[in-house]
């Protein structure tokens, strides 16, 4: 009885309200008809959003302009048909022809499709802040790939863009890629991802973890933030991790992490732990990362890796400037090129600053190299060169720094014809273990080896014994080119003075 009560009740209304829009000579036709009063509201504010739309994206396309034009890079419009799902080229090769396929296929990644035995290319180079690299920038129906909201200022401010594969795959078993990205010599630029988690661990960079093949591929004026809480952190602009093959790959931009975990953190500027191969790759990233737990385990730091764990890294350099802010008594392993290395570490060079500040006293390892922070037993350097400065602000000395042009340290391991123009400035003068080719070292052997002569610095900091040490000594500047009779084949004369005349490599 109630509810059709109610039912009369709202009939009557009804009723009541077509009578007094009769009574006020306003008929159901001029009401609901193609020309009505409701079909003119609704085209009304279908053309008003429309118009917002539009001078949404002017203001965005005037803005496209005015950056292009102040940093010098401008891309083509995107003409892609099918925004979100890769065009197949032919049955094992798909291409990337927009922003909005780059985050279908991360998403396709991180949902299992690891595109084994597949090729995806990408197209065209693209842009993450500009209109033309997105078919519609300011779509709003990409809630099924995380970005509930207008997809390109989704893209381009907090969390950025979501990696390619899943960041929380604890034993990298699954959910990452295998197939080989091709960048086809294109330039992904303005890249920005910031993070901050606990409790977890994360593996993270533009690809999470690679297991495949990334080649031909530059990543330019990235902005990439994170901040760790209890956690394992692995990261890297090209990849967090990586168990495959990066080639012909270079990074520009700025990288920041801020460690407040108890456990390990890995940084660069191209893979934060490498287990495969990295060659014939750069950096050009500044690194900033700042230690704050004296519970971490330890902060590992290096412009091309974070590590190298297996394989090598070959005929790779670095420019970027890495800094590291000392604020808890933490170990810290920091390398030009890698921060440890397991394995093998050949023509390579840095040019890069490296700056780290102890604001607290530490008991806990530093070790810092142009090249590499620690050689590892059974590891190798050979055939390559600094250039790079170090600056080390320590409140205190203790045995476990090492601080040296080539490595901090060095273990049962090997290192062959190399050289460094660099200079390493204290702003604590009771530093020890400082050296212009190592800073520490333990049963290693070197061969062909060559620093500076420099005041106050001499070849090794602390020899702690059993050395093989054959034809390692400091020259002046001017006598560096006449180490090319003994170094190696590996190096040749600078004879386009693109080194200001010392030794370059082969492969330069």
């Amino acid at each position: 009885m109630y509810r059709k009560n109610n039912g009369i009740t709202l009939i009557a209304l009804v009723l009541t309200i077509v009578v007094l829009l009769i009574l006020a000579g306003v008929s159901i036709a001029m009401l609901t008809g193609d020309n009505g009063i409701l079909s003119q509201t609704q085209r009304a504010k279908n053309e008003t959003n429309e118009a917002a739309k539009n001078e949404q994206l002017d203001l965005a396309k005037q803005e496209d302009l005015i950056n292009e034009t102040l940093n010098g890079v401008e891309v083509e419009q995107v003409t892609d048909e099918n925004p979100g799902q890769l065009e197949q080229e032919s049955i094992n090769t798909f291409v990337v022809n927009s922003i909005e396929d780059l985050v279908f296929f991360a998403y396709d990644v991180t949902n299992g499709n690891k595109y084994e035995g597949k090729t995806v290319k990408l197209g065209l180079s693209l842009d993450f802040n500009s209109t033309k690299s997105y078919v519609e920038p300011f779509r709003t129906d990409y809630s099924e790939y995380g970005y509930n909201g207008e997809l390109k200022t989704l893209l381009t401010t907090e969390e950025g863009f979501r990696p390619i594969g899943s960041t929380y795959d604890t034993d990298v078993s699954t959910n990452y890629f295998y197939g080989t990205f091709d960048g086809n010599y294109n330039t992904i630029y303005n890249l920005y991802q910031s993070y901050e988690d606990s409790d977890n661990t994360t593996i993270i960079g533009f690809f999470s973890t690679n297991g495949g093949i990334i080649n031909n591929l530059k990543i330019e004026n990235c902005n990439m933030n994170f901040t760790t809480n209890n956690m394992f952190v692995v990261s890297g602009v090209i990849c967090g991790r990586n168990s495959g093959t990066i080639k012909n790959c270079g990074t520009s931009g700025n990288f920041k992490m801020i460690d407040n975990g108890v456990k390990a953190t890995y940084a660069s500027g191209i893979t934060g732990q490498s287990f495969g191969v990295v060659e014939k790759c750069y950096s050009k990233t500044n690194i900033e990362v700042s230690s704050n737990s004296s519970f971490s385990i330890s902060t590992n730091v290096g412009g091309i890796a974070g590590a190298v764990n297996d394989n090598y890294i070959k005929s790779c350099y670095n420019v970027g400037e890495i800094n590291i802010n000392v604020n808890a008594d933490v170990e810290n392993v920091v390398g030009g090129i890698a921060s440890a290395n397991d394995i093998k570490v050949e023509n390579c060079y840095n040019i890069g600053k490296i700056n780290l500040n102890a604001n607290v006293q530490v008991t806990k390892m530093i070790l810092v190299g142009n090249i590499i922070g620690y050689n590892n037993e059974n590891a190798e350097i050979n055939n390559c060169f600094n250039e790079g400065q170090i600056s080390a602000n320590l409140l205190n000395d203790n045995n476990s720094i090492g601080i040296g042009n080539i490595t901090g340290d060095s273990y049962l391991s090997t290192i062959n014809n190399c050289y460094s123009m660099g200079k390493i400035s204290l702003e604590n003068s009771t530093v020890q273990n400082i050296g212009q080719i190592i800073g520490r070292t333990l049963s290693t052997t070197f061969n062909n080896c060559f620093g500076v002569i420099e005041e106050s610095v001499g070849t090794i900091g602390y020899d702690r014994g059993n050395n093989t040490i054959n034809n390692v000594t400091l020259k002046e500047k001017s006598e560096i080119p006449e180490i090319l009779e003994v170094i190696g084949t590996d190096f040749e004369k600078d004879s386009e003075n693109i080194n200001q005349g010392y030794p370059i490599l082969e492969w330069q």
